[in-house]
């Protein structure tokens, strides 16, 4: 996945979003699997402090950090919000809409600068129609790391 350099926006940066980043989600995606993904994802930044996902909010979009820290909270803004999580690159969250469709039960507030890929289910529908073998590839890498992360917060509990 390459994006333009913000020093010359004419100047392509021969340094890409590199891969390895991308690893804590999916592990098992070669370097050429994961620059085909990159018609599927939208890139979003946020500057520090900015909300990325609401309490509540609908939103179909997996998300997964390129670059920079978000905050997980559960629970309403001023009203018992409570910190669950903090990730950092190659980490994901918005999982359970992405899957089921239903509103957001967190929040996701940009810790810093932070750069998210955002894979909406629409685009996934294009991804699993074009090339299902790599969207099966990464449903069950989703699911691997899905699993991880439950373990953890089980273990921390």
């Amino acid at each position: 996945m390459k994006f333009f350099s913000y020093t010359d926006p004419n100047e392509q940066v021969t340094e890409r979003v590199a891969p390895a980043g991308l690893r804590p989600v999916l592990r098992e995606f070669s370097d050429e699997e994961l620059d085909s993904l990159d018609s599927f994802v939208a890139e979003l930044r946020f500057a520090t402090g900015s909300r990325i996902v609401a309490v509540g909010e609908r939103s179909d979009a997996l998300l997964i950090i390129v670059s920079g820290s978000v905050r997980i909270t559960a629970g309403e803004a001023g009203k018992g919000e409570r910190e669950v999580d903090r990730l950092r690159e190659g980490e994901a969250f918005g999982i359970a809409s992405f899957l089921d469709g239903e509103a957001s039960a967190i929040a996701a507030t940009a810790l810093e600068s932070t750069q998210v890929l955002a894979l909406r289910r629409a685009a996934f529908a294009q991804l699993a129609a074009w090339k299902p073998a790599l969207a099966i590839s990464l449903l069950q890498d989703l699911a691997a790391y899905t699993s991880r992360r439950l373990r953890q917060l089980e273990a921390a509990c």
